[in-house]
């Protein structure tokens, strides 16, 4: 159960989170400060290096963000992840609509951490 004074954060289950966290609701904010961090330029770095067809290096960010948002419980985003990493594991470019669909939730998940823990 999430306490009372936790934040909702669109797009993340803080419930899920929370438990994954050993229910610890300041280690859990932690982790989610260090998603944001890691993630924030995410999307331009992806965008190079499809640019620059490098599948492989993108599978494997695409694959740290599929990772990492289970373990906060951004659970759209971990299966928007994983869709989108099946091409670029075959060494294809991913569709339009699935780099869009995950920039759009890694986007909105993004805001909601800021917004939910400001500075």
């Amino acid at each position: 159960m999430t306490p009372p004074d936790f934040p909702q954060i669109p797009g993340v289950n803080t419930e899920d989170g929370l438990v994954r966290m050993m229910n610890k609701p300041s280690l859990y904010e932690k982790v989610l400060r260090d998603f944001h961090a890691r993630f924030i330029d995410e999307m331009p770095q992806l965008q190079a290096l499809l640019s620059a067809a490098d599948y492989e290096a993108a599978a494997h960010r695409v694959h740290s963000a599929k990772g990492l948002a289970g373990t906060i419980g951004a659970i759209t985003l971990q299966d928007l992840a994983r869709q989108l990493e099946a091409p670029l594991r075959e060494g294809q470019a991913p569709a339009e609509q699935q780099l869009a669909a995950f920039s759009a939730e890694l986007t909105r998940v993004l805001q909601g951490i800021r917004a939910a823990f400001p500075g």
